[in-house]
């Protein structure tokens, strides 16, 4: 039997102290595919999409490719572009309806300026076109904030198990693999969510070494073993929202067929109660000051010393122009190095007027907010590439994906090459750094603005790696924050006897 299977995708991570607002314009700086565009570019990718893609030729769908909409982290979801991409999906949903099933590929931290759970909100749209009685299967980041509404949308829940993000295809698989198994009549799965009292947990659900998380999912994989178990997703959560379910969560994807909800929340409590125990692990960024003095003191290696910003990584929603770590970096004598990526379109404006070649002095970062991370750089460097941006991801995140920067130069100040770009990137792919001509390789200090995610790509080359915290939006002290909408108690920002 065919079946009749909407593939969609509306992903945003949401930071909600941040000045900024994600419009359609960051939307399209990303992608926003529609119809037969989907397939076209994500098919054979290492993406969520791409794994449903792969599902449904081989199990023989008939899919209809509905809305595929991602922007960058950043801040709350316009209600213009909430309003343009949801209607889009919900005008196609009723053109080529009915359908058997359906798959949507969300984060699970977006957050829109009508609903602190942006991604239920999309669902309840696609669930008053589709009906209630169709089975309907998602994948989410493993930082996803997930309320209990969830689980009255979907029945099936696949989170990434690693961080980088890695797996995004294995994922779309499985859970596709799950929505043919519904559909095929072999399991009725439906979902559990439960949750323990914390903002902060599995040490943000770092994945690269063997601490919480990795304990964490080989519970679950355990867990997984019973039969009946469907699927069992950690979430670590997305600190920078202020909402009520921000913090850790497991979701169980059961058949109610075979096993009861007591076991599957039973099991569901299992993890969090281990999650619990993991509460005082938290790998901390160092202070900028001794991250400088650890590359003052560093000697010749093999391969490239990455520094990581931690706190101005616009994965998470930070403004990436803030210019503490470069002023340092320059104020260090460091040499040989490349930084990246700085936004400031106006910069890369003025740099372009004046051509690759020209010697300039102007003003970079730090205006987007003047009090977060060290405020605009008076610099005068050369200018030594300019590019349109555009490139391609190379793995081992997004891999075959287009990508672009906007429109970028590199200008080199004393012995840096400064990438400045127009759109906001998380440098986690070599290419983004190509693009204005660095190659990373030749580079003996690498300064990325990312916390995590870049070590897919740059752990190979480096001969270490310094995490340091140097003033940026997001910062891991969650106590300088002031959450207005968050459940409480929580841990840390709370005490709590468990």
């Amino acid at each position: 039997m065919t079946h009749r299977v909407a593939i969609i995708e509306f992903i945003n991570e949401s930071n909600t102290f941040t000045v900024m607002r994600t419009g359609m314009a960051d939307f399209r700086a990303s992608h926003y595919f529609k119809g037969d565009e989907i397939p076209a570019n994500f098919r054979g990718t290492g993406s969520e999409v791409g794994g449903a893609i792969e599902v449904a030729e081989a199990c023989g769908w008939q899919p209809v490719y509905i809305t595929a909409a991602h922007a960058e982290p950043n801040g709350t979801v316009t209600e213009a572009a909430r309003a343009e991409i949801t209607g889009e999906c919900v005008r196609r949903l009723h053109e080529n309806g009915p359908f058997d099933g359906v798959f949507v590929a969300l984060h699970g931290a977006m957050v829109t300026e009508t609903d602190q759970d942006g991604d239920c909100q999309f669902l309840r749209e696609i669930r008053a076109v589709v009906g209630d009685e169709i089975p309907l299967a998602i994948t989410l980041d493993l930082h996803a904030n997930i309320s209990d509404e969830t689980a009255e949308l979907a029945q099936i829940a696949v989170s990434f198990r690693t961080y980088p993000h890695v797996d995004m295809r294995e994922v779309g698989v499985e859970a596709c693999e799950l929505l043919h198994r519904a559909l095929e009549g072999e399991i009725e799965p439906k979902l559990l969510i439960r949750r323990p009292p914390m903002l902060l947990g599995c040490d943000d659900g770092r994945t690269t070494e063997n601490g919480p998380m990795c304990h964490l999912l080989k519970d679950a994989a355990n867990e997984m073993q019973t039969p009946g178990i469907l699927n069992v997703a950690i979430n670590a959560g997305f600190t920078d929202a202020d909402v009520w379910a921000a913090g850790p969560s497991v979701l169980v994807t059961y058949d109610m067929v075979s096993i009861v909800s007591e076991a599957a929340a039973a099991c569901a409590g299992r993890i969090c109660d281990r999650i619990w125990s993991f509460r005082d692990h938290w790998d901390l960024p160092i202070p900028l000051e001794e991250c400088i003095a650890q590359l003052k003191a560093a000697t010749p290696a093999k391969g490239s010393i990455v520094v990581a910003d931690f706190s101005d990584n616009p994965g998470s929603g930070a403004y990436s122009d803030c210019t503490a770590l470069i002023a340092a970096m320059l104020e260090g004598g460091i040499e040989n190095a490349a930084a990246g990526a700085l936004y400031d379109p106006q910069a890369v404006s003025q740099l372009v007027t004046h051509g690759v070649g020209a010697e300039v002095t102007l003003s970079i970062g730090g205006k987007t907010d003047a009090s977060v991370g060290g405020g605009p750089l008076q610099v005068t460097g050369t200018v030594r590439a300019i590019s349109d941006g555009s490139f391609t991801f190379e793995g081992p995140m997004f891999t075959g994906l287009p990508g672009s920067t906007g429109q970028s130069v590199c200008l080199r100040v004393q012995g840096i090459d400064i990438m400045i770009v127009s759109d906001r990137m998380q440098m986690l792919d070599k290419n983004v750094f190509r693009v204005v001509g660095i190659e990373p390789a030749d580079k003996a200090v690498l300064a990325v603005k990312s916390m995590q995610h870049f070590k897919g790509t740059f752990a190979p080359i480096a001969s270490r790696i310094i995490i340091t915290d140097a003033g940026g939006l997001c910062t891991p002290n969650v106590k300088r924050r002031s959450y207005t909408h968050l459940r409480r108690p929580v841990f840390p920002l709370d005490e709590i006897n468990g």
